[in-house]
């Protein structure tokens, strides 16, 4: 072999190397996708049992559902008798709203009776109030006048008391 087909070999080799190496990079990166798509693989089947498990607690209120169905049934069925005597009754009360108008007016009459005789009550006890009134400001009047002359006295008191003191220091002991 002659030393250009050598070089053109050796120039193969290395390009062949670069393209092993990007290979090699290639075959990497397929790894991480891979392994992407394992951790996808069990994110999905972990989903997969959730949904399961959704559905089994699904059925399970369908079931539930199917009872409350039953026995909102029966509840209709006692809502409408309780209907019919409800009709009854409201029968019923049709006579009983006459007998309370009649009452009713029975107790305006009162009412109204019980309400001029309070009115007199107000008004006695207005006057006493009054009265009552009166007298305090008469005695409010009083404890003022005895204050003022107790204020003068205690004056006064305290005065002689101050004077005699005085003696005392100044003069002669006993």
């Amino acid at each position: 072999m002659d030393r250009e087909t050598t070089e053109r070999f050796d120039d193969v080799t290395r390009r062949f190397d670069v393209v092993d190496q990007r290979f090699g990079g290639v075959d990497r990166r397929f790894d991480g996708v891979d392994q992407r798509f394992d951790a996808m693989d069990q994110r999905f089947d972990r989903m997969d049992l959730r949904f399961d498990r959704m559905d089994q607690r699904f059925d399970a209120m369908d079931l539930r559902f199917d009872a409350m169905d039953q026995r909102f049934d029966a509840m209709d069925q006692r809502f409408g008798a309780m209907d019919q005597r409800f009709g009854a009754v409201e029968r019923q009360f049709g006579t009983m709203e006459l007998r309370f108008d009649a009452t009713d007016r029975k107790i305006d009459e009162k009412f109204e009776e019980s309400k001029r005789y309070f009115g007199v009550l107000v008004e006695r006890l207005e006057s006493m109030v009054g009265l009552i009134a009166e007298g305090h400001r008469s005695l409010e009047g009083q404890l003022h006048e005895f204050r003022a002359w107790t204020e003068t006295a205690v004056g006064q008191l305290d005065q002689r008391v101050m004077r005699l003191e005085s003696r005392r220091r100044g003069g002669s002991r006993r």
